[in-house]
Order: C-alpha cells, then sequence, then structure tokens
C-alpha cells in the first residue's frame, strides 16, 4: 500500500466522518477555550541570597566556627514553613484573603507549595562535598505581582534573620558548655586534690615536693661519703709506705701520727655520713600499696589537669567565635539581589493554550473517526477490493441519488450512516 493510497483513503474517511469530525473539533475547541479561561495568571518573583565572608582573617577564626552548609538552611526552610510561621508570615502580608474559602490545612499547603529555598554548593578544591553553600535562591509564585514580591521578599528576610539567630544561638550554647565543663574540671581537680592531701595526712607520707628533697639529700651524702672514702684511702697508703721503711726520724713520727689523727677523723665522718644516710633512706621507704594507690591519684589528677587545659582552649575559641557572632563579623548571609518584580506571568500562555487544545482536539476527532472505520471494515469502492484481494468486481451499485427537500435529506443521512 503507497502513500497516496493511504492519502486516498484518509480523505475518503474525513469526507465521511465529517459531521462527526466536525462536532468532536468543535466540542473540545470550547472544553479548551473554557479550560483556558478558568485558568488564572501566576506571577513568580525571586530573591538572591549571598553568604558573605567573615571579616576576620581565617588564620584567627577559630576551627569551631562552621560556615553556612546546606543543613543549617534546610533547618531555616523547615522553621519559616512550620504551620504558625507560615499563617502567620501569609496574615502579615494580607495574602489568606486570596485563599479566604480554604480551611487553614489546605492554605497551609497552598502557601508551602508557592515558595520554593534553594542553595548553590560552594566551589570545593578537593574532591569531598562539605555541604557549603555560597548562594541562596528564594522564589515565590501568587497570583498578583506585589503578593509575589512581598511573599519572596518577606521569607528572605526572615531567613537571613533566623540563619544569624541560628548562629548566634550555636555559638552561645558552645560557650556555655565548654565554660560549665571547665568549671566542673576545676572542681574535681580541687577535690581530687583535697583528697590527696588528706590521704598524705592520714597516712604520714610527705609532700609531693618533699620527695625530690629527700632524693637530692641521698645524692648529697653519696657524694661526700664518696669524697671521704677516697681521702682516707690516700692516707692509707700514705701509712703503708711508712710502715715498709725501717726507723723513722722523729718528723716522720710526727708526720705519721698527724696521718693517721686525720685518718680516724675520717673514719668518724665516714660513720657519721653512713647513719645519715641510713636516717634519709629510711624515712622515704612506704608501703607498697600506698604507693600504688598515690600514684593512682597522681596518675587521675594528671589527666584531669591535662583535660582542663584543652577545655580551657576550645572555651576561648568558643568565646571568640561567640564575639565574633555577636559583633556581626563572622560568615553572614546577604542580599545580592532583592525580590524582583515580575512583569510576565510565570503560567503558560492562554493562546498555546488555546492552539494546543485545538489541536489535541483535530487529532482526537480523527482518532475517533479512525477506530469507527476500524470497528467496521468494509470495500467501499472496486479499487480497494482489487488491491486487498486481488479480484476485480463484475458490478458496481452506484450510489443513489439525494432526495430533494430538507426531511428526505436529513433521512438520507441517518441512513448512510446506519450503513456505516
Amino acid at each position: 500500500m503507497t502513500l497516496s493510497d493511504w492519502v486516498i483513503e484518509l480523505l475518503d474517511m474525513v469526507r465521511r466522518r465529517l459531521w462527526l469530525i466536525l462536532q468532536v473539533i468543535f466540542l473540545g475547541c470550547a472544553a479548551s477555550v473554557f479550560y483556558t479561561l478558568s485558568q488564572a495568571h501566576q506571577y513568580t518573583s525571586t530573591a538572591v541570597l549571598q553568604v558573605e565572608g567573615a571579616k576576620v582573617a581565617d588564620e584567627l577564626t577559630p576551627a569551631n566556627m562552621i560556615a553556612a552548609d546546606a543543613r543549617q538552611l534546610q533547618v531555616a526552610e523547615q522553621r519559616i514553613m512550620a504551620y504558625g510561621n507560615i499563617l502567620e508570615i501569609a496574615g502579615d502580608l494580607g495574602l489568606l484573603d486570596d485563599i479566604a474559602g480554604l480551611p487553614d490545612n489546605e492554605k497551609v499547603i497552598a502557601l508551602r507549595e508557592s515558595v520554593r529555598i534553594a542553595g548553590v554548593a560552594a566551589a570545593r578544591a578537593g574532591s569531598t562535598e562539605d555541604g557549603a553553600i555560597s548562594l541562596v535562591r528564594i522564589s515565590a509564585t501568587w497570583g498578583d505581582r506585589e503578593s509575589a514580591q512581598a511573599l519572596a521578599g518577606e521569607i528572605a528576610k526572615r531567613t537571613i534573620d533566623l540563619s544569624r539567630e541560628m548562629r548566634l544561638e550555636r555559638a552561645r550554647e558552645t560557650l556555655s558548655f565548654f565554660a560549665l565543663r571547665e568549671e566542673r574540671l576545676e572542681t574535681q581537680i580541687a577535690e581530687l586534690e583535697n583528697k590527696i592531701a588528706r590521704f598524705r595526712k592520714e597516712n604520714g607520707l610527705p609532700e609531693s615536693g618533699v620527695d625530690s628533697t629527700q632524693e637530692r639529700e641521698i645524692e648529697a651524702l653519696k657524694a661526700e661519703i664518696l669524697s671521704v672514702e677516697r681521702q682516707m684511702i690516700v692516707l692509707e697508703r700514705q701509712l703503708g709506705r711508712t710502715e715498709d721503711s725501717g726507723n723513722l726520724t722523729r718528723l716522720e713520727q710526727r708526720d705519721r701520727a698527724e696521718t693517721m689523727e686525720r685518718l680516724d677523723s675520717l673514719t668518724e665522718q665516714r660513720a657519721y655520713l653512713d647513719d645519715s644516710l641510713k636516717a634519709v633512706s629510711f624515712s622515704g621507704q612506704r608501703d607498697p600499696e600506698l604507693q600504688i594507690q598515690l600514684m593512682a591519684f597522681q596518675r587521675g589528677l594528671t589527666a584531669l589537669q591535662e583535660d582542663l587545659r584543652n577545655v580551657s582552649e576550645s572555651r576561648k575559641s568558643a568565646e571568640i567565635a561567640y564575639q565574633l557572632e555577636s559583633q556581626g563579623q563572622s560568615e553572614t548571609l546577604g542580599f545580592l539581589e532583592p525580590a524582583t518584580w515580575p512583569d510576565y506571568p510565570s503560567t503558560p500562555s492562554r493562546t498555546k493554550m488555546a492552539v494546543m487544545g485545538a489541536f489535541a482536539s483535530v487529532l482526537a476527532a480523527l482518532a475517533l473517526a479512525f477506530l469507527l472505520d476500524l470497528r467496521k471494515s468494509v470495500l467501499r469502492s472496486s479499487a480497494i477490493m482489487e488491491r486487498d484481494l486481488g479480484f476485480t468486481p463484475i458490478v458496481t451499485v452506484p450510489q443513489a441519488r439525494r432526495t430533494k427537500g430538507w426531511l428526505p435529506w436529513r433521512r438520507d443521512v441517518f441512513a448512510r450512516r446506519l450503513r456505516a
């Protein structure tokens, strides 16, 4: 079947179903026009917010200051779109009069659907997505230009205020946490120091500074004993040389007597030093169980002091962050573009919708005519019979002429419809 055959059959179908096709096209166009006229224009206004960098150098900014991220934006959007807040915004702008006939739940749904908040991710150097944003676009759609612009501007203003409040609240809570933690650690350290002092006093243990003093005293006594022993060795060698010699002169005998006296004095001095060393060493001896318990106390005290140093540093950073937030010198959201004035409606053109409806009506009419022909397929001409069956008809019955007059013409039309 060639293209010309398709065209001939299509024209024949249109000729036979022309009345039905015209009716469907008329009804479809009328429905399209009514639907188009029932659609109200909607206007969209957009406000653009930009993340403004901190006014303090990055190397001076505390590490616990978090930049604006998608999660913070999502939390702000959820708070603004809450049931009570969105109704309050609509009431302040006078938007509830436009949807006065709806229940409150449907009003909230309509208001939420008319506002859209989207963030633009910030440029990143690495391959890890940190969720930071650089731009925030806030779009509001409403039935008139003034309301759309007012709604977008109000949502943008509340987003900026809420973002600043959230950051300030987070900085305040962070500072409060570290300050409270520092106070608790100081209290624990003071209690543990008092406990160690009572433990030393109850068990007769010296203070921590006494231990080092005793060690230094022991080292000094040992050094002095060693010096005395060296002197005694020298004197003993001198006495040994004089004993080996035979007869001694008076001068040598006198020197020998003096040497022996010095040796006896050094011996007494060494004995005294030995007693002192034993006394000091005995006073430094402790019970092993007491020593183990005392070492446990000291380890706990050292750990608490280390925690206190870390918490103090974090508290100082949190204090700086709170000062920057309260003075508005940290990273904040600001207006890059205020809410725009919508010059044209954002909804599709009514003319375009009517034309598309008319085109769809034509397609529907042709499809309905084709389905009716497909439902009752007959051989309508000798050419179709010869093409489809390969036989040439012997007799062709011509179509009867129409009868004059209005009523017979109508009867002929209905008869032809029944034959079809």
